[in-house]
């Protein structure tokens, strides 16, 4: 779908923005869509990579990978390969892709605040605990996600990048990421087990030490307050690094989408994000609207379902076929008005800046370089 009255074309975001974040729930085809639009821009000339966290490993599937590295990869000529069998020119631009490492970039992003101090990095990451809390605690692998934008966006060594945001219950877990990170240390709980003000505090923990070293195994405790002892040291630079990434996110060359489905489209949830999107002051581009039926059979979203509109592209069918044709169009209009109604909710619910672009559900599942192309073309 191009975007008319002066809207802005997702072809022209991709031209006009060095990042786009791909945020929505699961299963409504984040990934396809975040890495079909790094493809696209690929196509118009960009050097563009995508960053995804894909626990299921589909991207890395479809570009005919057992895996993506956490290092950006070049897969130009994996595109390339399936445009010359077209029978077309190759990309104009680069096509890479990347894969964080949850745990790795937690390490390198020690490494980086906690500077020259090795004995202080080594403190962090050296105890039993440290893959714990890279893994497991809330807002780690969402914010890491952002370092991992943060460090390839001061690198400046491409055009756009776009973020497909970690799979989320929720849309607005991403942006609560930073906030929860940060509010580690301020937990009040934390600061009296590893600073206790008095001796009678100091003899609780103690106790409680040895109850918990004996439930857990010798060594968990003292591990943990070694490792949180030593974060804690790092809070300065850990808070300056959450500032920075802050204010990446809210520059003007940075614009954020929300990726849904009709059948998936949760509309208080759609809501509440863009509702924080605009309290954040976050630049919010509008809405990529996959497996639309409707758009498929080329049926305007503004309009009715007509089951004439598609006898039209039918002219010359036998009386038979237009039966068959309309049998099945009356088991599929619910299907089709529920489209239309979730399209014309989203075109109004941010005001007139906001865009809906509408990508026709795929006859097959994204599953090869050549699909993932067929999608991007379809990102106009």
């Amino acid at each position: 779908m191009t975007a008319t009255n002066g809207r802005q074309s997702l072809k022209d975001l991709l031209s006009s923005r060095r990042v786009i974040v791909c945020c929505g729930s699961g299963g409504v085809g984040k990934t396809t869509t975040s890495a079909a639009l790094a493809m696209r821009a690929a196509l118009e000339g960009k050097r563009a990579i995508v960053i995804t966290i894909d626990p299921a490993k589909r991207l890395a599937t479809s570009l005919g990978l057992k895996a993506l590295s956490p290092s950006p990869t070049d897969l130009t000529e994996n595109v390339n390969d399936v445009l010359r069998a077209q029978g077309e020119k190759p990309l104009a631009g680069k096509f890479y892709a990347v894969m964080p490492d949850t745990t790795q970039t937690f390490e390198h992003f020690v490494r980086s605040i906690a500077g020259k101090d090795e004995t202080l990095a080594k403190r962090v990451l050296h105890t039993s605990i440290y893959k714990i809390f890279a893994k497991e605690y809330s807002g780690t692998n969402e914010y890491m996600a952002m370092e991992k934008l943060y460090v390839l966006y001061r690198e400046r060594d491409f055009d756009l990048i776009v973020l497909d945001t970690p799979p989320a219950a929720n849309t607005r877990a991403f942006l609560d990421a930073p906030k929860l990170l940060a509010g580690f240390f301020d937990d009040s709980i934390l600061k009296w087990f590893i600073a206790p003000g008095s001796r009678f505090l100091a003899s609780g923990v103690r106790k409680l030490s040895e109850i918990l070293e004996r439930l857990t195994g010798s060594g968990f405790v003292s591990d943990l307050i070694e490792f949180t002892t030593a974060l804690f040291e790092l809070r300065a630079q850990f808070m300056e690094n959450l500032t920075a990434v802050s204010k990446l996110l809210h520059q003007s060359d940075v614009s954020f989408l929300m990726v849904t489905s009709p059948e998936r489209l949760s509309k208080a949830d759609t809501q509440d994000f863009v509702r924080l999107l605009g309290e954040s002051g976050f630049r919010f581009w509008g809405f990529v609207v996959n497996r639309v039926l409707g758009r498929r059979l080329g049926l305007l979203e503004d309009t009715a379902p007509d089951v004439a509109a598609l006898e039209r592209g039918l002219a010359g069918a036998t009386p038979e076929t237009l039966r068959t044709l309309r049998a099945a169009f009356d088991q599929l209009k619910p299907r089709l008005e529920h489209e239309r109604e979730a399209a014309r909710f989203l075109a109004g619910l941010a005001g007139r800046a906001t865009q809906v672009a509408l990508v026709p559900e795929q006859t097959t599942d994204v599953h090869s370089v050549g699909a993932l192309l067929g999608v991007s073309r379809q990102l106009d």
